[in-house]
């Protein structure tokens, strides 16, 4: 173990590749009540956790604390969906009084998300980016396998209402719901919210989805129709993750987002770590592989022990995903649970 840092201090959290890291994605729970085509099968995946697998609230509060230390202001609490975890609100106020940091968000699907935003609000939650592929409510049951559309917006305005910072995620899927891609941006913006548009990224049950499902981020402009600005002059800024941004055409305080995986890689700007419902940090979306920190921590690490484990893991991650050749990435010894299921991983 490198011998340059005091006793109490702990190592950076930059990589080989010179990356700094400052994002924690915090899976809270690997299970939803929802199954969307691009990623979970119908009857939910074969390896759902046992609650006894699951981190405690106590110990997902721990390891954010000591990623905190090393250089982590932001956490966003994932899934599944985590409000399908009891008394969730517990853990976001946990880990605020424990980190101090502000910067605490959460990605949902918003079903549970009318009765719980004011609660979450003031447990220290700041934002949520909710994911709504269609305001079309037969399309939208369709792609989440049962959904309520109905009870998913109010959820949004009950998150406005609460004071969250909102935002929309949603995958548009050729064929699908590419038609109703300018309704989503145009209902946003009437709310005074960001819609963001996901690419499709062959993992999980999306790699079982047609070819023709994909739309890249120049087919959603064009989709998109002249709502933005493609002058050279526009802005085209890049957000906290990997979202890039374009403003509206029309001048107003509007804005549409894009994460392309897929057909611009963003990988060397990559900030971001992720540890799973299991306690699994993975060094990327895209990896098989994993290293257990639950298990360190019930077998008595201290903090200096798991920050140097997560360190290490760090070191060892790869300039780039592997989406492209069909063999993802196995950079760390692999712990037991290597499938690469989006609601596994957290997305």
């Amino acid at each position: 173990m490198p011998s340059d840092f005091g006793v109490n201090a702990l190592p950076p959290l930059i990589d080989r590749q010179g990356r700094h890291y400052t994002y924690l994605r915090l899976s809270v729970t690997d299970r939803c009540d929802f199954a969307c085509v691009y990623c979970m099968p119908p009857g939910g995946e074969d390896d759902h956790a046992l609650r006894p697998d699951l981190l405690s609230f106590e110990e997902a509060a721990r390891l954010t604390e000591v990623l905190s230390r090393m250089g982590i202001d932001r956490v966003r609490f994932t899934g599944g969906e985590p409000l399908v975890r009891r008394d969730v609100v517990r853990l976001v106020e946990l880990v605020r009084r424990r980190t101090g940091l502000t910067k605490l968000v959460m990605t949902t699907n918003a079903n549970r998300l009318a009765e719980l935003a004011h609660p979450l609000r003031e447990a220290g939650l700041s934002g949520v980016n909710i994911s709504i592929d269609t305001l079309d409510a037969v399309r939208f049951r369709e792609i989440t396998r049962g959904g309520d559309l109905a009870r998913v917006v109010a959820g949004v305005h009950a998150a406005i209402d609460a004071g969250l910072e909102v935002k929309i995620n949603a995958v548009a899927l050729g064929g699908v719901n590419d038609r109703d891609a300018g309704a989503l941006v145009d209902w946003a913006w009437d709310l005074g919210i960001t819609p963001r548009f996901i690419e499709l990224m062959p993992l999980g049950e999306a790699a079982n989805l047609p070819a023709t499902s994909f739309l890249s981020q120049a087919q959603l402009i064009a989709l998109l129709g002249d709502r933005l600005s493609l002058d050279s002059e526009a802005e085209d800024v890049r957000g906290q993750g990997p979202a890039r941004y374009l403003p509206a055409r029309s001048g107003a305080v509007r804005r549409v987002g894009f994460i392309t995986a897929v057909s611009g890689e963003f990988c060397g700007s990559c900030n971001r770590v992720r540890i799973t419902a299991r306690g699994d940090m993975r060094a990327c979306l895209a990896s098989r592989s994993a290293v257990s920190l639950r298990d360190r921590m019930r077998q008595g690490e201290n903090d200096r022990e798991l920050a140097w484990a997560v360190h290490t893991a760090l070191a060892t991650k790869l300039a780039g995903h592997s989406f492209e050749d069909g063999n993802l990435s196995t950079d760390n010894q692999p712990s037991e649970h290597t499938h690469v299921g989006m609601s596994l991983v957290g997305g």
